[in-house]
């Protein structure tokens, strides 16, 4: 009994006393801070315009990776929350989106009058896929500072 106790003491003093790493980025106008943990779906660019997305791990005090690529904080340009389900449904919607101006090639050229319908069905449907891309945030480094911090 006596060595259960301990050990639940023990566990409990870990979680209480462990730091986890964040990354913290802050508004240079206004102060506000905005905070990405680990394991979270993030898209990046870098200095070199690379485009990365994948979950966040860090490594370091100055660097994370993202699907086994090192990103050090200085080399970032911009970064935004890529969720899964959003991406999903951005891909699904413009390949919907190209497959029903294909239709549309294909009505036209039998001579179909709906074959303009079936292009703005299209072309909405493409659109919609790009107002999804723009639904988080991008936050550059222009307007934000980045930092890795402990909490």
């Amino acid at each position: 009994m006596k060595n259960s106790l301990y050990s639940i003491v023990l566990f409990i003093s870990f979680t209480v006393f462990s730091q986890q790493k964040i990354l913290e980025i802050t508004n240079i106008k206004t102060g506000k801070v905005k905070v990405f943990i680990e394991n979270q779906r993030i898209k990046i660019r870098t200095l070199d315009k690379k485009k990365r997305i994948g979950n966040l791990k860090f490594s370091d005090s100055l660097s994370f990776t993202l699907n086994n690529h090192k990103v050090t904080i200085d080399s970032l340009l911009s970064i935004k929350n890529q969720p899964k389900i959003l991406g999903t449904a951005k891909t699904v919607l413009v390949f919907s989106g190209v497959a029903i101006l294909g239709a549309s090639v294909i009505a036209a050229s039998g001579g179909s009058d709906s074959a303009f319908l079936i292009f703005a069905i299209g072309t909405g449907t493409i659109l919609t896929s790009g107002i999804i891309e723009g639904l988080n945030s991008n936050y550059t480094k222009r307007k934000w500072t980045y930092k890795i911090v402990e909490k």
